[in-house]
């Protein structure tokens, strides 16, 4: 891989160990707020999936040569996470929970989105590859149970 285009895609892996970090801090901020014992560990189980995503973003970053984003120091989050947590708040309290599973879904599809677009990258190595499309798939199968629960509500 060219220097420049591995620079790209460190940036692009840098990006998603972000997405992933911030989304992580949602779920583990809704386990503080919700009171239903289900959805808190439903956040729980999410907020530990993401995190495991980014150990392994972090591992291919420092193969290929990168410097992972350290977000012990993070003072400033990014307006999406704002956006994100903005619409998901409200919900928790309210007992919403259709509504919340939603923003859930929109979350993981914002996600798959963000995987799909690094995916598409020339000359990926295949460690990367694997890695990716098994982060986005596991994202794909729990929007899919998240959505087939929703419709046996309604």
């Amino acid at each position: 891989m060219k220097v420049k285009q591995s620079e790209k895609v460190i940036t692009k892996i840098n990006n998603l160990l972000e997405m992933n970090f911030e989304i992580e801090k949602i779920y583990l901020d809704s386990v503080e707020i919700v009171n239903d014992k289900r959805l808190k560990t439903f956040f729980r189980e999410r907020a530990f999936e993401r995190n495991e995503f980014g150990r392994g973003l972090r591992k291919q970053i420092i193969k290929l040569g990168g410097e992972p984003k350290n977000f012990d120091k993070l003072n400033r989050l990014s307006s999406r996470y704002y956006i994100l947590w903005k619409n998901i708040r409200p919900m928790l309290n309210d007992n919403r929970e259709t509504e919340l599973l939603d923003q859930v879904c929109s979350i993981k599809q914002w996600s798959i989105d963000n995987y799909n677009s690094l995916l598409q990258e020339i000359n990926l190595s295949l460690s990367l590859c694997k890695l990716l499309v098994g982060q986005r798939d596991a994202l794909h199968v729990n929007m899919n149970a998240i959505k087939a629960k929703e419709a046996l509500v309604a």
